[in-house]
């Protein structure tokens, strides 16, 4: 009992000596079908492969969408340092800043107090001066009285992640 292909046409065995003829479309379809259930297949896991790479990105402890910043205005960012309490002032399109304690702003101006420092730097976002004044000078000066000098920690919880102030 072998089955024989004869002019496009195959012969198999049947059951009870009877023989049946598979044409080339049977076996097309055949064909056909197996493809269409492995497209089926694919399209049910799909959502699996979706959640496996989810959950598997999520738990990652890569920040995975860059480093964490946020903008004040004009280009500066506040950065949160390796150490989690630490705090740098980042200069537009630089990657290094000025490790600070407290900070505050007002729009054009941002105040900063590196650590361990007895000055400030006022920075003029507007016209990207960078001013060094004494705490006296700070505290006598009108324009420098009306910004909110705050801790960075704080000044951080108060900035959002994906909007810049100015």
């Amino acid at each position: 009992m072998r089955s024989e292909i004869v002019g496009g046409i195959e012969d198999c065995p049947g059951v009870g000596g009877r023989r049946y003829s598979v044409a080339p479309r049977a076996i097309a379809s055949r064909w056909l079908n197996n493809r269409i259930w492995s497209r089926d297949l694919l399209r049910n896991l799909y959502p699996a492969v979706f959640l496996a790479a989810f959950v598997y990105l999520c738990s990652c402890k890569a920040n995975l969408f860059g480093p964490e910043s946020r903008e004040i205005g004009g280009g500066y960012r506040l950065k949160r340092g390796d150490d989690h309490n630490r705090f740098v002032l980042i200069i537009p399109n630089e990657s290094g800043g000025l490790i600070i304690d407290e900070i505050g702003w007002r729009e054009p101006l941002i105040a900063a107090r590196a650590s361990g420092s007895q000055y400030w730097e006022v920075i003029n976002t507007a016209r990207a001066q960078h001013i060094r004044v004494s705490d006296l000078q700070r505290k006598s000066d009108p324009i420098y009285q009306s910004i909110e000098i705050k801790s960075a920690e704080r000044a951080w919880k108060e900035l959002n992640r994906n909007k810049r102030l100015w």
